[in-house]
């Protein structure tokens, strides 16, 4: 009898243990984990939204799948930095050819590094799509996949694609002016979707776009997307830190400045101005987190879930499941890295940080996790953009603090 009694003791303790192990992996494999019971929103970027996920009440299953996704992600805590930039300009320049070297002694750029927080880990992802496709990582923080052989960037703009996380986009319902100095023409309506409510294109130098654009004092906030093609951004950085001075804007302006490219798979990174401390991050991140990032400092009333980039300052969370995630080739199945290692997808391995995990099943179940976390954040960008989801679902007219977001100033 005792035998008995302890062959069916055992043999449950094996099924619970194969049960935990299941979940486990599960869980480290990016399976739904529900967050919401854990977060009550106040901490969080994170909105009270209430969308159906049952095949029935969404109308879809594909619709419904979405929402299962986005809901069960886990959200960007707010932290200290959150809001430090509420009602300021906001100035974003995307230098694509600028490479300064490490002891470039640039007068502007130095002040810039000096006086600023530099994000000395900052990675150019190769999207597939060149410019287009880094152009609309950096604006929407989702990734940026082909739709029917088009660019997300084109594809927004034909489709006129809902986008209410975008940059430009959440700024403009908030009371921004919102304006593009590009270096062609073409692209209006791409830009349009994204937000922009004013689109300067072509002009004889990156200086004479900026200043096509950029208001006198007391005109209301404004956000500036400026893209640069020159060699060397110095000449149009002193332009710009001069006549921010000049037209009474310098302390009511915020700059973000991304440099570099694809070719060399780094990129600067800086943030200037609107009261930000001078730091140096050592944390991986890329341009598809700067949107998030920067709505956190805007004070934005935004919903972390629903993009693929993170706040770069916000804290971590347990398991580093609200960490960035650099997705370097820009695929289902890519390179990537975060602050506790590197996968190679080539070779399906993981080297991992010195002293970041205890054993190697810890840091293999950590990469598994990361790994399915990449592919899913790839596919459901796809299909976000495919399907227009954000309009399908109704996101913005299913949060009264989406619809009330205006700032008043």
């Amino acid at each position: 009898m005792r035998k008995a009694a302890a062959s069916v003791l055992c043999l449950a303790l094996a099924v619970l243990s194969v049960l935990i192990a299941a979940r486990l992996d599960q869980a480290g494999q990016g399976m739904a984990v529900p967050v919401m019971a854990q977060a009550d929103g106040a901490g969080y970027n994170i909105l009270d939204l209430d969308l159906p996920v049952t095949r029935e009440t969404a109308g879809s299953a594909l619709i419904a799948e979405l929402n299962a996704y986005y809901l069960t992600q886990a959200p960007t805590a707010k932290s200290r930095y959150t809001g430090l930039w509420a009602g300021k300009n906001l100035i974003l320049i995307r230098a694509e050819n600028w490479r300064p070297g490490v002891m470039d002694r640039a007068s502007a750029l130095r002040r810039l590094r000096a006086e600023g927080t530099a994000f000395t880990q900052a990675y150019a992802p190769a999207w597939y799509q060149g410019d287009d496709g880094r152009e609309f990582a950096l604006l929407t923080g989702i990734v940026p996949t082909a739709v029917e052989s088009e660019t997300a960037l084109a594809w927004a703009g034909q489709q006129g694609t809902d986008l209410p996380f975008a940059l430009g986009r959440m700024l403009k319902d908030m009371g921004y002016r919102t304006a593009a100095a590009l270096p062609e023409t073409g692209r209006e309506a791409a830009f349009a979707a994204l937000g922009f409510g004013e689109v300067t294109a072509a002009g004889p130098s990156d200086a004479d776009r900026m200043a096509r654009c950029l208001p006198a004092a007391g005109a209301g906030p404004f956000f500036l997307y400026c893209v640069w093609t020159e060699d060397d951004g110095e000449p149009a950085l002193a332009w710009l830190m001069t006549a921010l001075e000049d037209r009474g804007l310098a302390g009511s302006t915020a700059v973000c400045l991304l440099t570099g490219g694809q070719e060399e798979g780094r990129a600067g990174l800086y943030l200037w101005g609107g009261s930000i401390e001078p730091a140096a991050v050592d944390r991986p991140c890329s341009e598809l987190d700067v949107t998030p990032t920067l709505l956190d400092l805007l004070g934005a009333p935004y919903d972390a879930r629903f993009l693929a980039g993170r706040d770069i300052l916000a804290p971590d969370r347990p398991g580093g499941t609200a960490a960035p995630v650099v997705s370097l080739t820009g695929s289902a199945w890519s390179d990537w890295v975060t602050g506790l290692g590197r996968y190679t997808a080539a070779e399906d391995r993981f080297a991992w940080a010195p002293d970041s995990f205890s054993t190697d099943r810890e840091a293999e179940r950590y990469a598994r996790r990361i790994r399915r976390q990449v592919y899913d954040r790839y596919v459901f960008s796809r299909r976000t953009m495919e399907n227009n989801y954000f309009r399908v679902a109704n996101i913005a007219g299913t949060s009264e603090t989406l619809r009330s977001s205006k700032i008043g100033v």
